[in-house]
């Protein structure tokens, strides 16, 4: 079985893609492409990763997982997703790393997905505004625990992938930037999803009223539907212009004193995520998706 784990991270996705997928199920089943439901499976493979090493991994639970999950029975691609594999929300940052109990977690999905062709599907966010919309959405004592141990200038996502790496060397790794979706959007869906480019998927346009005012993405929608555009980059061109036109500011700002930060360490951090990106689109066995 080919298997897409979306992994996240938190705070990214919001599990729009999968949201989006589970709209064309009957679609993409015609491909041998299955999207189960988030609540077939989520309790099964967060038991799993909590309970090992302690509890051994028996040699039938793929076949377990995915007779339970799996409801087309000519399917050749299963995609799951939920980033609280990786940790709770909660557990998302720990003094300089990102997921620290990532690699341990994931080796129990590797014992049990042995023999399958795994993919790894991850999206990163700049740490100037991922920490501060973390320590507003955790629990007060959460908070104060990140902001106790968390040293923001040493985060490395370059590090978080290599630590995925190295507790799945047989899987394929993709990353991209959460900055980036807008642009890259339609491009993930059909890298995730694993169907043909020219299947017409529905729904897709959706995301983008996250992030515009009411009107803007049924305009953008129509705009590309009746202009196709000619390529990528044509479409993250007219994509540019209808953002400027009608982004809707107050959906996408993040207030970032909750995290007590002056605006010279933001810029840093910013910075040094930059130099982070750039490391990551160099690394070996790392498919990263950009504009």
């Amino acid at each position: 079985m080919d298997i897409a784990l979306h992994l996240g991270a938190h705070l990214t996705d919001e599990g729009r893609l999968l949201r989006c997928l589970a709209k064309n199920r009957a679609l993409l089943a015609k491909q041998g492409i299955d999207v189960p439901e988030r609540a077939n499976y989520r309790d099964l493979l967060l038991k799993l990763v909590a309970s090992h090493p302690e509890t051994p991994i028996a040699p039938d639970t793929d076949q377990l997982i995915l007779d339970a999950v799996v409801e087309n029975d000519d399917a050749k691609r299963v995609i799951l997703s939920d980033p609280d594999l990786l940790a709770w929300q909660g557990g998302a940052v720990r003094s300089a790393h990102f997921y620290p109990a990532a690699p341990q977690r994931l080796a129990a999905l590797r014992d049990c997905f042995k023999g399958h062709d795994v993919t790894l599907f991850v999206a990163i966010r700049n740490p100037a505004s991922f920490l501060p919309a973390l320590l507003d959405r955790v629990k007060r004592g959460q908070a104060e625990k990140i902001l106790n141990s968390v040293q923001p200038e040493k985060l490395r996502w370059s590090a978080f992938a290599q630590a995925l790496q190295s507790a799945w060397p047989e899987a394929k790794l993709t990353i991209w930037c959460d900055e980036d979706t807008p642009f890259i959007w339609h491009r993930l869906l059909q890298v995730v999803g694993g169907y043909t480019p020219d299947t017409p998927v529905t729904h897709s346009f959706e995301w983008f009223d996250e992030v515009m005012v009411p009107g803007g993405a049924a305009k953008l929608e129509h705009y590309l539907t009746a202009a196709p555009p000619v390529d990528d980059t044509h479409r993250q061109r007219v994509i540019g212009a209808f953002l400027d036109k009608f982004c809707d500011e107050a959906k996408i700002e993040v207030d970032v004193s909750v995290a007590g930060w002056s605006e010279e360490k933001v810029d840093l951090l910013s910075e040094l995520y930059e130099e982070d990106v750039i490391t990551l689109a160099s690394m070996g066995g790392v498919t990263f998706i950009q504009p």
